[in-house]
């Protein structure tokens, strides 16, 4: 595994970090347990959690596993976002739910607009503040918080003196260690252009096509933030363009021969280190946070940080050179096609 100091705070961190969203969501207690223990192993440091993760129990599962380790791991939570608590019958039905997603991803989206309706957000009050960081505790069998997250907050939070008064008070009685915001890539850019505040940590989505803040990262690089990018695989749909896009380099005249090679590789490991590494080389990101809820896919994303084949100058080439037309009209192939996504 590949570690880091992250940024001002002198904590090591593996590059690759846990992202728990799917934990009690996508997949059950069994199986949740299983991966966070298979990432723990493999030296993933830093998980990353939230208030309102798997129906609102994601949090209780990570203090599960988190026993007997919690002065090993790097942990975050995000507060602002509060799961409605569900009656008993209606929890019952998630191994059903899960399993027919399971059968029929086709449904997933249906499941996320209701798993959104029973969310309430912009919840920041300095009240839903302290109850929220109180329940995270408690959830995760802690007495402190590494990074709290303010949860994709509205611009107008921001300006909320009260909230920010209670955040410090956080900080220094030792609750939590660093405050931060997880947010739209818009939104850290605002924050990035404005006077340093007490947030020291920015969690932002990142994947091969938006890799906007990389300018705005290295212009504040000098105030000692903590930048950790999550959704690097954007989802099917970014994943099927990031699959056309370097079957397309792969045929392109001016691709040296040893390019092409790996990029016709033809191994679930190509699109894994194309997207990982390319997040984390020259952009001042120091952690990225995929959900790895499968062992193939834990596996494929280790070995792409731990042992990235592509060279410094080849993954610039391929971020100058992505969303440009095959030289010639040249067309990629079926068999140049990248593998499934993970």
């Amino acid at each position: 595994m590949r570690y880091i100091d992250l940024g001002a705070s002198k904590w090591k961190s593996s590059a690759l970090g846990f992202g728990c969203s799917a934990v009690m969501g996508r997949v059950g207690r069994k199986q949740s347990l299983r991966a966070l223990s298979q990432a723990y192993h493999a030296g993933i440091t830093l998980f990353d959690t939230a208030r309102s993760y798997g129906y609102g129990e994601s949090e209780a599962i990570v203090g599960e596993f988190l026993r007997g380790r919690r002065d090993r791991v790097i942990l975050s939570t995000k507060f602002g976002i509060v799961p409605v608590r569900q009656p008993g019958w209606k929890r019952s039905l998630m191994p059903i739910i899960r399993t027919a997603v399971g059968f029929v991803p086709s449904i997933r989206k249906l499941i996320r607009r209701q798993v959104r309706a029973q969310l309430e957000e912009q919840q920041f009050t300095r009240d839903v503040l302290r109850r929220s960081v109180e329940e995270s505790l408690r959830q995760l069998r802690t007495d402190y918080i590494d990074i709290l997250f303010l949860h994709s907050p509205s611009i107008t939070v921001l300006t909320r003196d009260d909230l920010f008064e209670e955040l410090e008070n956080l900080v220094a009685t030792g609750r939590v260690r660093a405050v931060g915001i997880s947010a739209e890539p818009e939104l850290i850019t605002a924050v990035l252009r404005s006077t340093p505040t007490q947030l020291t940590a920015m969690q932002f989505p990142v994947n091969l096509f938006d890799i906007s803040l990389g300018r705005h990262i290295k212009a504040a690089q000098n105030r000692g933030l903590i930048f950790i990018a999550n959704h690097p695989f954007g989802g099917p749909d970014r994943l099927e363009e990031s699959r056309r896009q370097l079957g397309k380099l792969s045929c392109s005249p001016e691709v040296s021969p040893e390019l092409r090679s790996k990029l016709r590789s033809g191994d679930d490991r190509t699109l894994a280190e194309v997207i990982l590494n390319l997040i984390l080389t020259d952009t001042g990101i120091q952690v990225v946070v995929p959900s790895m809820m499968k062992v193939s896919h834990l596996r494929a994303n280790i070995h792409a940080v731990s042992n990235c084949r592509f060279k410094r100058e080849e993954l610039a080439w391929i971020r100058c050179n992505l969303g440009r037309p095959p030289a010639d009209g040249v067309q990629a192939k079926s068999h140049d096609r990248l593998p499934a996504p993970l």
